[in-house]
């Protein structure tokens, strides 16, 4: 799998650093079968990125950061993302990262299956902010 989903062990370090904040800009970069993106990704780059119209490289920025607290498992969320008009293909997962701490990355997510969009909407909807289903869940 060229996307392996789960947050970042930079980012789990750097947040108890103190490196990231809520007023940050972050962004979400969709990646192709041809990226290799883990918890050891370290920052955005470009290698293996979705292109074409309508996508601009290092994707689009994140609404919506958000830290929910469930029993003991604290959860980090966004709002879902949704490009208008877009055409990628083989689109397998994406590189959540932060654009105000030099690119540094947060999360790797992953879809189901390669998904692509000729002209038209791309979504990607992030699971509701619980234990069992987060989309970054540390526990």
């Amino acid at each position: 799998m060229a996307c392996r989903p789960g947050l970042c062990v930079s980012f789990k370090a750097e947040a108890l650093q103190g490196v990231h904040n809520q007023n940050d800009r972050y962004m979400i970069a969709l990646f192709t079968d041809k990226a290799k993106l883990d918890e050891y990704t370290t920052e955005y780059t470009p290698a293996g990125e979705a292109s074409g119209p309508g996508y601009a490289a290092g994707g689009q920025q994140l609404d919506g950061f958000s830290v929910v607290e469930d029993g003991t498992a604290v959860i980090l969320t966004f709002d879902d993302a949704h490009w208008d008009r877009v055409s990628v293909s083989n689109v397998v997962g994406g590189l959540i990262y932060n654009a105000s701490r030099q690119n540094k990355a947060v999360g790797v997510v992953a879809l189901e299956q390669a998904t692509s969009a000729t002209n038209g909407a791309f979504d990607l909807y992030f699971p509701p902010a619980t234990a069992s289903e987060g989309l970054f869940v540390i526990d």
